[in-house]
């Protein structure tokens, strides 16, 4: 009896996902971005978009820049950088010059301290509120997602990480 309802609990939570994905298609057009790849280069990632908004930042070199790979923002904002506090976002350590509405690669953000080899950090997008081209993280708010909480994903900081990388969303 059990094992009856583990399969269709199984069943039902991959039917619900097929269907998410297929009606949900508007929102995952697919695009492809090439960030750093040079001729030859190996390493691919591949993602899909879900939802309008959406960060992806892959694994940085120490130092005072970092660099977003792909952004989609609905409306005009940011992507801002926070140190790790126990697996969340902590305090902001630099946010981009204000971005458009669409996609965005290459995307730099300046660091108010240098990275450290080991260190996890945090990107979150930001929508421009005050109509100020300015970044301010008491007025311009974070992006949410419709899962619930802001659009935004940890990523780690490397001194052996490979710069060309193909990114294909």
């Amino acid at each position: 009896m059990n094992a009856k309802i583990v399969f269709l609990a199984a069943v039902l939570i991959l039917g619900g996902l097929g269907a998410y994905y297929y009606l949900d298609m508007p929102y995952s057009r697919q695009a492809t971005t090439d960030v750093g790849a040079n001729e030859g280069s190996e390493e691919t990632v591949s993602g899909m978009r879900a939802e309008e908004n959406m960060v992806v930042v892959m694994e940085q070199k120490p130092g005072n820049i970092i660099v977003g790979s792909v952004i989609y923002l609905a409306a005009p904002g940011y992507l801002v950088i926070h140190e790790d506090n126990n697996g969340e976002p902590g305090a902001i350590l630099g946010s981009s010059t204000l971005l458009s509405a669409g996609e965005s690669a290459g995307v730099e953000v300046a660091l108010s301290r240098a990275s450290k080899d080991g260190e996890t950090l945090h990107a979150m997008l930001h929508f421009e509120k005050g109509a100020n081209a300015t970044f301010f993280a008491a007025e311009d708010t974070p992006v949410p997602s419709r899962l619930g909480g802001p659009i935004s994903g940890w990523f780690e900081i490397s001194s052996e990480v490979s710069s060309d990388t193909q990114i294909t969303i």
